[in-house]
């Protein structure tokens, strides 16, 4: 919102002392330079924060980028170990089906389906055998 000497000028206002005339309405050489000097310094300033603003932003983005890059570098380091252990598992799967189908389980199997007491009784002896 304007106060007093304010002029809206380029989508923004302003103060008043932008472009001075004189009253009858031909601006002299020092006039021209005060408005010029004026604008150069005004932009300059402008400049300079803006400047300030996309040094603040690419900072502030930079060590954001530095973030999600550290998070996908883990994230790649986790699937691989996922992968790897996937595969173990799978191995480890594999060789225990051949050993539950091997000829010697088969063998255990019947040697302990042997040994199992007949009847709901078994009695044991003192070194723990029967």
């Amino acid at each position: 919102m304007p106060s007093g000497g304010q002029k809206f000028h380029c989508g923004r206002w302003t103060t008043g002392a932008h472009l001075k005339t004189t009253t009858t309405g031909a601006e002299d050489i020092a006039s021209v330079r005060e408005n010029v000097s004026r604008v150069i310094d005004e932009t300059s300033s402008l400049n300079a924060e803006l400047a300030k603003e996309l040094i603040s932003a690419y900072d502030r983005e930079s060590k954001l980028l530095g973030g999600i890059n550290k998070r996908e570098n883990e994230i790649a380091r986790l699937k691989n170990e996922v992968a790897k252990r996937d595969a173990k598992l799978a191995s480890v799967n594999e060789r225990l089906e051949r050993l539950l189908g091997s000829k010697a389980m088969q063998v255990q199997r019947a040697y302990w389906r042997l040994r199992r007491p007949q009847g709901g009784t078994s009695r044991q002896t003192k070194g723990g055998q029967r």
